[in-house]
């Protein structure tokens, strides 16, 4: 810089090099923005949720769509070509085949729309949707059918020499088996490519001309005979005539029905195409067949029972009751009797009446008392009849009215009575409720057909008895001086372990077989009898034991002194009077409740508690439910 007349003159050549630089920064400024904006698109193009421009498939542009947009576009698209129709030519005829089992994988071609054009790097993605812009991109797409078309199926039966394959009939006694033979067919496969070509060609847009396709034929040979396919077809297990319980009426027995397959294989091996071979079919007649269930359904009485019913009127109406619904009852054979589905509910509501049962072992009323006596009853039968037991529980005391051990009690669901007809024919159950001279009987007898002749005839040996007591309970209701009072809700039982065994007979009565089917023990329950406490020792009652153990003390009875003026002899004590008949403290023998008491007999619970539990006479309800 020079100074001229006081004032700087900047350089010549300074001034050159600044003006130099400065279309350098502008073309460095120009580079920046333009690599900005190229980031900036290649990001866009990476994170945009829309296909690439100029995108197309299945001749439907996609470029700019969403996924599921360009789905909907594609679903359209296939629509339309469902309406369209191409045909072939065979054996003269001509046959149309419509689109409308076409299918394509629409999400794949979607897919593949939206990211064939983001492979790559980030940097690479701008330059590749600018591409897009310039060139178009076309997804290739596949259609096909969901099943072969029914037009191709029925021109089949047009081709002039058909290939066949093996077939079979049935005579009454031979596998007529009709060797396959070698012939012409339709190659399935090609003719399908085939027309789908030409509906892809349609969905583009290409010009196919109208002309029908021809048929591509193949000569085929029959596949192999499926020999067990055929026998699983032919065979047949043999089915017994069984009876409708509805109608009454005997369903027809069918045979058995089966062939050797190895020798239909050797006899189809020396066949020559298209002959007719015979393997002779193997018949199996049924256990039960038609004619011999006519002649034979219900001719024999398998086994009979009955037993005493004491009791009063609302004990012998649920017998009644429960006899009236299982008495007709008809069980196939495989069938299981449920005594609880037949006979329940045990309630009012169920047509029942109150009557004794054992309630924590003490005999209340309560709805069905008595029904008891018929599943027991029912088991003893079907024991006779050596039917198969499914379900059997026994009552905690032993039963009166039949031998020991071969009771069988029921309660709501939680115990049942079932047994299995295992036998071959049906067998009905015919149970009722009589009156002989005043006295009732629960009788059932189980009809069937024995064809063994061997029977049942149970018994049960006692291994062990506990005798039972009476004891005494003070109760000061009871009068002074009087006699005990029976306690008419707790009667004595006696205890009890007893074998069941099952023995069963042929047909002349000679014991074939002996078996322990169950061992069951039976509580002991003591009499109870109230006394006043004040009579304790009068009775000889030990208060702590309550039994009648002590020696009894007799009151002295206060003498009247006689008059001083008048000597008299001394007086002879007065005799002290007999107290009042009272009952022995030894059980009788039998300990049950003697028949004509009003009283029914049932077995009370499985435990002294609270717990309900089932009895000989019927239901036992909780304690609380009992009023």
């Amino acid at each position: 810089m020079e100074r001229q007349q006081g004032k700087r003159v900047q350089s010549p050549k300074k001034a050159g090099r600044r003006r130099g630089r400065l279309p350098l920064l502008v073309v460095l400024l120009a580079v920046v923005i333009l690599a900005g904006g190229y980031l900036g698109l290649c990001a866009y193009a990476m994170s945009s949720e829309t296909i690439f421009p100029n995108t197309s498939a299945a001749g439907t542009e996609l470029g700019g769509l969403t996924r599921s947009e360009a789905r909907a576009q594609l679903e359209l698209a296939l629509d339309a070509y469902r309406q369209s129709t191409t045909s072939f030519q065979c054996g003269g005829q001509e046959f149309t085949v419509d689109g409308s089992n076409l299918s394509m994988d629409l999400d794949q071609v979607v897919e593949e729309a939206y990211t064939s054009s983001r492979s790559g790097s980030l940097l690479t993605a701008g330059a590749r949707y600018l591409a897009s812009l310039v060139g178009g991109t076309e997804i290739q797409t596949a259609l096909v059918f969901t099943a072969t078309p029914a037009a191709i199926l029925e021109a089949e039966q047009y081709i002039a020499n058909p290939m066949t394959e093996t077939s079979y009939t049935l005579t009454e006694d031979t596998l007529e088996l009709t060797k396959g033979a070698t012939g012409q067919a339709i190659d399935v496969e090609a003719l399908e490519a085939e027309i789908l070509a030409r509906f892809q060609a349609v969905l583009t847009g290409e010009d196919t001309g109208s002309e029908p396709l021809e048929v591509p034929v193949i000569t085929e040979e029959p596949p192999e005979a499926d020999l067990e396919a055929i026998y699983q077809a032919v065979y047949s297990d043999p089915a017994d005539a069984t009876l409708n319980k509805e109608t009454g009426e005997v369903v027809a027995s069918t045979d058995g029905v089966s062939f050797d397959v190895e020798a239909a294989r050797t006899a189809l091996d020396g066949a020559a195409e298209g002959e007719t071979v015979s393997v002779p079919l193997t018949r199996t007649e049924p256990t039960v067949t038609t004619a011999g269930l006519k002649a034979n359904l219900f001719r024999d009485v398998l086994g009979q029972s009955s037993t005493r019913t004491a009791g009063g009127s609302s004990r012998w109406h649920n017998v009644d009751l429960a006899c009236q619904r299982v008495n007709g009852t008809i069980l196939l054979p495989g069938e299981t009797f449920s005594y609880n589905d037949t006979c329940g509910p045990y309630s009012q509501a169920g047509g029942y009446q109150k009557a004794g049962a054992y309630v924590s072992g003490t005999t209340q009323d309560t709805w069905a008392g008595g029904v008891c006596q018929l599943s027991s009853t029912l088991y003893y039968t079907t024991l006779k009849a050596n039917l198969e037991t499914v379900e059997r529980s026994k009552h905690k005391y032993d039963v009166g009215y039949l031998p020991s051990g071969l009771d069988a009690t029921v309660y709501s669901d939680s115990l049942d009575f079932k047994f299995k007809n295992n036998t071959d024919y049906p067998i009905k159950i015919v149970s009722s409720l009589t009156n002989n001279g005043g006295t009732r009987y629960c009788n059932v007898t189980i009809y069937g057909t024995n064809v063994t002749g061997v029977y049942g005839d149970p018994y049960s040996v006692t291994v062990s008895v506990t005798e039972a007591k009476t004891v005494y309970e003070p109760n000061a209701s009871v009068p002074q001086g009087s006699a005990p009072q029976r306690d008419s809700t707790r009667t004595a039982y006696n205890g009890k372990v007893v074998e069941v065994h099952q023995r069963l007979r042929d047909a002349n009565g000679n014991v074939i077989s002996d078996t322990v089917i169950h061992t069951d023990r039976f509580d002991v329950r003591n009499a109870v009898y109230f006394y006043n406490p004040a009579d304790a020792a009068r009775l000889g009652i030990n208060t702590s034991t309550g039994l009648r153990t002590e020696v009894p003390v007799t009151p002295t009875p206060t003498a009247t002194p006689a008059p001083s003026a008048t000597p008299t002899p001394a007086a002879t004590p007065a005799p002290t009077a007999a107290p009042a008949a009272e009952p022995s403290t030894a059980p009788s023998a039998s300990p049950t409740p003697p028949a004509e008491s009003s009283a029914p007999q049932p077995t009370p619970p499985a435990a002294e508690s609270a717990a309900p539990t089932p009895d000989s006479d019927g239901v036992v309800l909780p304690p609380e439910a009992v009023s």
